[in-house]
């Protein structure tokens, strides 16, 4: 089965939004969201995001890009990860424009909890920490392992690049079965290897 990048960050359209820094109240959490660790109690309850006067663009699209690694998306898209079953938080906020007026409620940022081992260390390029062994720099090319990825969820953190969202073929059908289409969803196939 093909597997996919989920592009947190699309940047093909001008007039659409994107969002920089994180919801108001977050604060110094905003890293758990990135890196897939539960937020629980450490989120608002009455979360609010508003747009920046960096990024003009108006135009709500079904996923929101975000320069800060954090997955948002509308309420259909919800719906459809949520039935994945895989432990997922997803939380709410007002996105506010850059007139401070609501502009929706039907917004959640997307964290998929934990990770999952699934490259292949032989076909990636990873940039191991050599002052502490199993610590990952950085990875630069992603070359999913085929073993590996018998066990894999329809959706999933890269262990070593957790900032990396992964779904399945599965889910990514699931996905196009929305109707309307989901507009600004780009999915970037992953090489995978023996």
């Amino acid at each position: 089965m093909d597997y996919f990048h989920l592009d947190d960050c699309p940047t093909r359209d001008d007039d659409a939004v994107c969002l920089d820094d994180e919801p108001e109240g977050i604060n110094m959490s905003q890293w758990k969201i990135a890196r897939g660790v539960a937020m629980g109690a450490d989120y608002p309850a009455d979360a609010q995001w508003r747009m920046s006067d960096e990024y003009p663009g108006i135009k709500l699209t079904s996923l929101l890009a975000t320069v800060s690694n954090m997955l948002v998306v509308e309420g259909r898209l919800k719906s459809v990860l949520e039935a994945t079953g895989v432990p997922i938080e997803f939380l709410p906020f007002t996105l506010y424009n850059h007139k401070k007026r609501v502009a929706s409620r039907d917004y959640f940022i997307v964290n998929v909890l934990g990770t999952f081992d699934c490259l292949h260390y032989d076909k990636s390029e990873i940039e191991w920490f050599t002052e502490v062994p199993g610590a990952v720099v950085g990875v630069d090319k992603h070359v999913l392992d085929k073993r590996k990825l018998a066990a894999a969820p329809d959706i999933f953190r890269v262990k070593e690049d957790p900032t990396m969202i992964v779904i399945s073929a599965r889910l990514a059908a699931q996905i196009k079965k929305l109707d309307p289409l989901p507009t600004n969803v780009y999915l970037i196939k992953l090489d995978q290897a023996d």
